[in-house]
Parts: structure tokens; C-alpha cells; sequence
């Protein structure tokens, strides 16, 4: 991709980079953890009052730094109303090294495969860039795609990871070894939930730009806790439910 990260650069609908989340919100993060607590006194409570039908194939993406482990609370909720929900198995997500990306794209087609129909995806934070990148590619595919915290404007400096990221991907952020586009639209209906009080992206870098079947919403918390954030997996399961 070329180089969508200067600070001083307008998104495609004419916004400026935010720059990075404080850090007041980035201490923040550590509520994240008692969220975690929150979120398994409630898990029950929450199953019964999500929308049980109709099943869909659902597969999700993990963060940056992050695994299966991480998007598990969420994926057992969902399974639990009746959707067939897979993790990517692609251990933790260390960026788009080479090659990574076709790993993945193996592993859409073999789930697309044993589906036989239109997938929904579902990203958090770097991992919806990737569901953002795959829908964009194959929207024949794809039944929708959720973003959750994901930098979707193509604003990938204005988080407090992409230094980091640069270090253990080993390449720059706005030039990865993959043809792809960040902050591009895919064919297909998308829902973009950044939280609040994010310490990590900035809540405006997680605004996909307008669009046909392009949502905005924002829901309270963390940007580490959007995987078991009840109000988060509330907007999932409904969209789930819509098609």
C-alpha cells in the first residue's frame, strides 16, 4: 500500500489523523480485566437475551499480539445462540510477516469450504483489518464483516502499537509485504465498533469512512476488553442475526 500514515494526512472522506490515544486512556487499558470478570458473572444472562437464530458460519480474528485465546469468551457466547464459530488457528498474530496473509487466506477458503455458503467475519482491532482486506477480496464469500476496535479509516498510526508492531513484524507500517488496502471499503455490509475509552486506537481511527452497508457505532470501554464487552457482542449477535 502507499503511505496512508503521515500525521498530518486526510482520510479518504477528508478527516485528519488523530494521532494516538492519551495516556490516561492507555493506563485505562487495565479495566479491561475486571471487564473479564464482569463479562463471566453476566455471560449467562447475556446468552439468554441474544437472538438464537438464525445459525450463521462465523469466523474471528484475534489482535495484534493476540491468539485464539483471546477471542475465545466472545466465540462461546456466540456458539452458545447457535452459530458455527471457528477461530483463525493461526497461533498468535505477530503481523503481516511474509506470507502471513496467504496463510490466512488458506485458512478463509477452507472455512468458506466446509461452509458451503457466505461466511460472516469478525475482527478485533488488527485482525479486522485482515477481515476488512479478505471481504474487500472475496465479498462473493463473505455475508458481512464486523471490525471491532480496528484502525478501518486506514489511520494506522493513530494507535499506541504501531512502533511495536514495526519492531516485531519487521517491516513499516504503511508498507507491508502484501498488496493491500487499509481504510478501503469491502463490497459487503460492514459494522465498525470502536469503544469509547480505546487507550490503544484512537475511537476516530476505528471510523470506517461512509459508504453503502457501512456502519459507525461505539460502544463503552476498552479497547482490550471489546472481546468480552457485553454491549459489543450485543451489536455482533444482531447483525449476525440480520443476514
Amino acid at each position: 500500500g502507499g503511505d496512508i500514515t503521515d500525521e498530518n494526512a486526510k482520510g479518504a472522506d477528508g478527516r485528519v489523523c488523530p494521532g494516538p490515544p492519551g495516556r490516561i486512556a492507555y493506563a485505562a487499558e487495565l479495566r479491561s480485566l475486571a471487564a473479564l470478570k464482569a463479562f463471566r458473572r453476566n455471560r449467562l444472562a447475556l446468552i439468554r437475551e441474544l437472538p438464537q437464530w438464525p445459525s450463521r458460519h462465523v469466523l474471528v480474528l484475534p489482535g495484534f499480539l493476540s491468539g485464539d485465546w483471546a477471542t475465545g469468551p466472545m466465540r462461546g457466547v456466540l456458539s452458545a445462540v447457535g452459530h458455527k464459530v471457528e477461530g483463525w488457528q493461526l497461533g498468535r498474530n505477530m503481523g503481516l510477516r511474509p506470507g502471513r496473509f496467504e496463510e490466512l487466506e488458506s485458512r478463509f477458503f477452507r472455512f468458506v469450504g466446509s461452509a458451503g455458503e457466505p461466511v460472516a467475519l469478525i475482527g478485533w482491532s488488527l485482525g479486522g483489518l485482515y477481515a476488512v482486506e479478505l471481504a474487500r477480496r472475496h465479498p462473493q464469500a463473505v455475508r458481512r464483516v464486523i471490525a471491532m476496535g480496528s484502525p478501518v479509516s486506514g489511520f494506522l498510526q493513530a494507535n499506541n502499537a504501531w512502533k511495536l508492531y514495526e519492531r516485531v513484524a519487521g517491516h513499516p507500517i504503511a508498507d507491508a509485504p502484501v498488496d493491500w488496502e487499509p481504510g478501503a471499503l469491502p463490497q459487503v455490509p460492514m459494522t465498525a465498533i470502536s469503544a469509547r475509552g480505546d487507550g490503544i486506537v484512537h475511537p476516530e481511527a476505528a471510523r470506517a469512512r461512509p459508504g453503502p452497508g457501512v456502519e459507525n457505532l461505539q460502544v463503552p470501554g476498552t479497547h482490550s476488553g471489546l472481546g468480552w464487552n457485553s454491549h459489543a457482542i450485543r451489536i455482533v449477535a444482531d447483525r449476525l442475526a440480520r443476514g
